[in-house]
């Protein structure tokens, strides 16, 4: 088969569970095989009640279909074991980058394209927990109008609306979005488009609070061949208006054409970004940096923060390129680190605060150092104190998966340092790790042995982290930010927690109180100096954060 899927379409998974999680790494658990034909492209979300959506594309039947599985915590398929059909509609012949997400009530949103039409386009498929289908037995088709669309991307907003972006073949190509309303009608007559003089593409929504988005995206430098890209981003509001007046440039230097990056939401309206581009001391090398942009469309600095200053070794992103531990704490990244012609490779981490600042030095802690091995890291979740990574070992036909869990100083907290996930001698691909919830997260991947097709591990007696308070939240915001008198807006369901602590950048507690259950509060914070802040809320078996600018 042809295989169109970038090396960074996100992640996996699908269906043949006859039982729960097994023990026995060399076998692990089968989520979907196959002895005829294959599956390909699976991807992954986070369900209700610790469960895990999965979809895939499969071809036993002679072309191409979209399956999916949900997962429960112990293992075990809630739907077919074959998986539920989401569209056995005309497929292309190529399998492309699409997205799966899961919105604030427990749905799984899947966008793809197909060739329904007789032309390749957008569809995209609302999935309840209990298979139902929201957005009708075929879905919502996202026309482009005039040309064709691929590589659709999907954020479920505040509002219960959902954000899906794709590339457009226009010449030069363009970046287009659409809105859904919660009842599958499509919200704008013509999809807000992006052009430039040269071609724009791999758009990627990021929700915020206010119904609306922030779309990053990349915009080619031109030239010959299969030129660099510079990374750009606008911040959209409810009704699909653009907020700023010029889209903002995330970074000066460039990326490769073939790299997606993965941007994910800071909690505050703007987003986190982990990328890959040159070495400043050794432009022949690549090096990797992490960017905020802001929900008032600045950055941290005009190219992030640069992980590790060494000019000597090759350096990676990973699977979703970092993860939040928390407002204090800040980010964890994995790293892959290799010799110049990356023949040997290595595993690191950095953690940086929600400032921009390095907090492990200026080297990467090693994990794993660079050997002939071959360890190369695969992705990383959260823990309340660090966090999980996910790395593969071995060549051609022999890899193995692992994992290794690191406190917030990068230190190794198992002894041993790794864990085996998967000792079967095979050839393993797309392996991504879901959220760390309820003491346990999930590690599935490709992979070739008899039979073919995606397995799963669990990873268990991890402390769940606290989980970002994401954009389609509102148990906790503050009524203005940037401001000198705060204003807290608590949810429900933190109605009747006690505890607010305050942290300045540092992570030192400047104020203490306990919370009247009341759903508005004015903090008493003016005498603070000018700075950023962390409230921290805590109560119910909740710890919510909310970031502050004075």
């Amino acid at each position: 088969m042809k295989h169109m899927t970038p090396a960074l379409i996100l992640l996996l998974a699908a269906g043949t569970v006859q039982g729960q999680w097994t023990t026995d790494l060399m076998m692990n658990t089968p989520v979907r095989t196959v002895t005829t034909g294959e599956t390909a492209a699976h991807m992954v979300a986070d369900g209700p009640d610790g469960s895990t959506y999965t979809c895939w594309f499969e071809n036993g039947s002679g072309s191409y279909q979209l399956r999916m599985q949900r997962v429960d915590v112990d293992g075990i398929n809630l739907w077919p074991d074959t998986g539920l059909v989401v569209s056995a509609l005309p497929q292309n012949s190529a399998i492309f980058r699409y997205d799966l997400q899961s919105d604030r009530d427990g749905n799984a949103i899947v966008a793809f394209q197909d060739e329904r039409t007789g032309t390749l386009d957008i569809v995209a498929y609302k999935i309840a927990p209990d298979g139902e289908f929201l957005w009708g037995a075929n879905g919502v088709e996202l026309p482009t109008p005039g040309t064709t669309g691929l590589a659709p991307s999907v954020a479920p907003l505040e509002n219960g609306n959902t954000a899906i972006a794709w590339n457009t073949n226009n010449s030069p190509g363009q970046a287009a979005a659409q809105l859904v309303d919660p009842n599958g009608s499509v919200l704008l007559a013509v999809p807000i488009t992006v052009s430039a003089s040269t071609a724009v593409g791999r758009p990627k929504p990021v929700a915020t609070s206010d119904g609306g988005f922030i779309l990053q995206y990349e915009v080619s430098n031109g030239g010959f061949g299969l030129p660099p890209s510079s990374m750009y981003a606008q911040r959209y509001d409810a009704t699909g208006t653009a907020v700023w007046a010029d889209a903002v440039q995330l970074s000066s230097t460039p990326i490769a054409f073939f790299y997606f990056p993965l941007p994910v939401s800071d909690g505050q309206d703007g987003l986190y970004l982990a990328y890959n581009s040159s070495n400043p001391d050794n432009p022949a090398f690549t090096d990797v940096f992490v960017q905020r942009l802001r929900g008032n469309g600045t950055l941290w600095s005009t190219n992030g923060t640069r992980l590790d200053n060494s000019s000597t070794t090759q350096k990676f992103t990973a699977g979703k390129g970092l993860v939040w531990v928390n407002d204090m704490d800040g980010l964890m990244i994995p790293i892959q680190v290799t010799d110049g012609a990356q023949g040997q490779s290595g595993v690191a981490v950095q953690r940086v605060d929600t400032a921009g600042i390095r907090q492990l030095g200026d080297a990467a802690v090693v994990i794993i150092p660079v050997t002939t091995d071959y360890t190369s890291p695969v992705d990383i979740t959260a823990t309340e104190d660090g966090a999980v990574i996910i790395h593969s070992t071995g060549g051609f036909g022999q890899e193995h998966y692992a994992a290794t869990r690191v406190d917030l100083s990068g230190s190794a907290v198992w002894s041993p340092a790794q864990k085996d996930i998967s000792t079967a001698d095979s050839n393993k691909g797309d392996g991504a790790v879901t959220s760390t919830r309820d003491g346990q997260a999930v590690v599935v991947w490709q992979d070739d042995r008899t039979p073919n097709g995606t397995y799963a591990q669990n990873i268990t007696e991890l402390t769940t982290a606290v989980a970002i308070h994401s954009a389609t939240s509102t148990d906790l915001r503050l009524e203005q930010n940037p401001t000198d008198n705060p204003v807290l807006l608590v949810g429900e369901d933190l109605r009747d927690a006690t505890q607010l602590d305050v942290f300045d950048v540092q992570g030192r507690a400047v104020y203490s109180s306990t919370l009247p259950a009341t759903d508005r509060v004015t903090l008493p914070l003016s005498g603070l100096n000018p700075g950023v802040y962390t409230l921290r809320v805590t109560g119910n078996g909740r710890v919510r954060n909310v970031r502050w600018v004075k």
